[in-house]
């Protein structure tokens, strides 16, 4: 009788804008994926298809955010935040590595 799912939320624009940069980054590497897998016909959705609709949709949220003196200063702050997020992200990864590499050593070293 009554409906009490509650409606799912919109993301936030800055954050779909993000998703969206990172999705059109990622193209060519799901691209890749598929064709590794063995998904030719997925591989070719993705290129022809869902590819240049990322891209649009990209582009158009680049206009709409990006536009003016502004926007380009917006812009030039999110692509420096990306690049230390990044890089963050980079150096978090090797320490994970370097550790994990560490321990091995250590168990090789105790069973001679």
């Amino acid at each position: 009788m009554f409906n009490n799912a509650r409606k799912k939320l919109k993301k936030p624009l800055d954050q779909q804008h993000r998703e969206l940069q990172d999705q059109a980054e990622a193209i060519p590497y799901v691209i890749d994926e598929h064709k590794r897998s063995g998904r030719w016909f997925k591989a070719l959705v993705v290129r022809f298809i869902a590819g240049p609709m990322i891209r649009f949709q990209k582009r158009t949220l680049d206009k709409q955010r990006y536009g003016g003196t502004q926007g380009q200063k917006l812009k030039q702050a999110e692509q420096m935040k990306r690049h230390l997020e990044k890089r963050r992200q980079a150096m978090d990864f090797m320490q994970t590595q370097l550790a994990a590499q560490q321990k091995k050593a250590q168990k090789r070293n105790k069973a001679r």
